[in-house]
This record gives C-alpha cells, structure tokens and sequence, in this order.
C-alpha cells in the first residue's frame, strides 16, 4: 500500500462503490415487496429467467446488453445503471474526501486514520441512496442499512483516529435511545405516531460511527433541513387529505450524516466562537 497511488484506490473505491450500488438497487426493489435479498437469486422480473454473473456486472452488463434483457429483450430501466454510477462516484468520493480532497492523486495512502474516515463516508454516502429511494416512497428504512451501520459504526470504532469502541456503544445507546424517547412522548402529545422506528435504529447508527456529538448534530441539521422543506411541502399538500404532505424524517438523516461526519467539529467550533466570542 506504501506505492500504491491515490489514483488507483479511487478507482478500486469507485468499483466497489458501483458493486454496492447494484445490490443497493436489489435492496429497493424487493425489499418494501416483501421478497428475500438472498433468494431467488438474480433473476428477469418479467421472465423470472436467472440472470447469469456476466450481466450482473454493475454499469458494464446494462451496456452489454444495450439497455435490454437478454432473456426476453424487454427494456432495462436506465435507473439502475444510474444508481451504480452515483453510487461509484459516491464510493470515490468517500476516499477523496477523507484525504482533505488533496490534487496529490500521485501520492500513496499511507495514514491509518484516512482510511477509517474513509470507511464511514463510504458507509454514510452509499447508505443515504437505499434511505431516500425507500423511505420516501414507502416509509421504511431498510433494516439493512439502519442495523448495518450500527455494525458497521462499532467495526470502524477500532481503527485508530476516530471514535473508541466505548464512544461508539455509548453513542448508539444515547442517539437511539434519545430519539426513541423524543419520538415516543410527540406520540403521546399529538396522539398518533410521530417517528418511526426506522429512523430511531438510522440515528443509533449514525451514533455508533460519530459518537454522541455526531449524532445530536446530525439530528440538529436533518431536523432544520426537514422543517425548511416540510413546512411548505406540507402546506401545498394540505387540501389532498391523503397523506402526500407528509414527508418521512429519514432522507433528511442520511443527507445531513455526512456533512457532519466531515465537518461537524469544525463547525460546532465556529458556532461556540459566534455564541461565546472571546
């Protein structure tokens, strides 16, 4: 790894992005129709005919096939080759941020903490595509990434640089806990559900990966961007009376998680220093 240049890792971190990013589109499809990830295995919706691996290959196989089936040569959405692409770039992105977004693309990664950051934002970027395709349109967050990013969170709690393995736990517990008893007394006070528990299970991740103070300030940032877009949203929708003005809390986690895992220190600091100036 020591010669390996930046270069290269964007492209392995794009292609691993891009795998992701197919099974992501497994994720969204079947899973609010209520079918298994594992089995059936890959397979036409149309024909129910197996796909084989070679035209599984994300972004390549859509290609090959000219956009078609080759089973019974029916049109292949373009959405799928277009969400393995954002979600190859995503993947890149991940990495290219972690190193400060440096033009040294010649240089090798050799730092251990870059690596761990790296990890998170591939997580927090590729996660935020399957919340807001499914929670939008069905209300549901995938258990897949919620659980998985607490998972996910604890693992990287390890690599050095980051948050401990004890900032880890205890920031799952504090974020999820904390969301559950915020969402559970609006449910009391307003008399219907007022958060789900999908998103509770999304924040206790986002806590095991930043730690507390991650978490409280992505739930700050998703909940200024929610009012920001809800309340007119909300208003224009009002006279349908069929629930289309109601928008589901989850995309706006998975859009702030990032920004905040990259720049959520930097930015508390600023805001101490506007509140508390010297």
């Amino acid at each position: 790894m020591d010669i390996i240049p930046l270069w290269y890792w964007l492209a392995v971190f794009f292609a691993l992005g891009a795998c992701v990013g197919s099974f992501y589109n497994v994720i969204v499809y079947r899973m609010p129709r209520g079918i298994s990830l594992i089995n059936p295995p890959s397979h036409c919706p149309l024909c129910k005919k197996h796909i084989p691996i070679r035209y599984n290959l994300p972004i390549v196989g859509w290609l090959w096939l000219r956009g078609k089936s080759a089973c019974c040569k029916q049109p292949i959405s373009i959405i799928y080759p277009i969400g393995e692409a954002l979600c190859g770039i995503l993947g890149a992105l991940s990495l290219y941020a972690a190193t400060g977004f440096t033009l040294d693309f010649g240089a090798p990664v050799l730092d251990v903490e870059i690596w761990g950051r790296a990890l998170g934002l591939f997580w927090l970027l590729l996660g935020a595509y399957p919340v807001c395709a499914v929670d939008t349109k069905y209300k549901l967050i995938p258990d897949s990434i919620s659980v998985g990013g607490i998972v996910a969170g604890l693992l990287i709690s390890f690599i050095p640089g980051g948050v401990t393995p004890l900032q880890s736990i205890v920031g799952a517990v504090a974020a999820g806990g904390g969301l559950f008893l915020i969402g559970w007394t609006a449910t009391k006070i307003l008399k219907k559900d007022a958060m789900g528990f999908g998103d509770v299970k999304l924040l206790a991740g986002y806590g095991a990966l930043m730690g507390v103070t991650g978490a409280v300030e992505t739930l700050i940032i998703a909940a200024v961007l929610g009012i920001v877009v809800m309340v007119p949203y909300s208003k224009i929708n009002a006279d349908k009376g069929d629930g289309s003005g109601q928008i589901p809390f989850g995309p706006f986690l998975a859009v702030a998680a990032p920004f905040m895992y990259l720049w959520g220190e930097p930015l508390l600091e600023l805001y101490m220093k506007f509140i508390l100036p010297e």
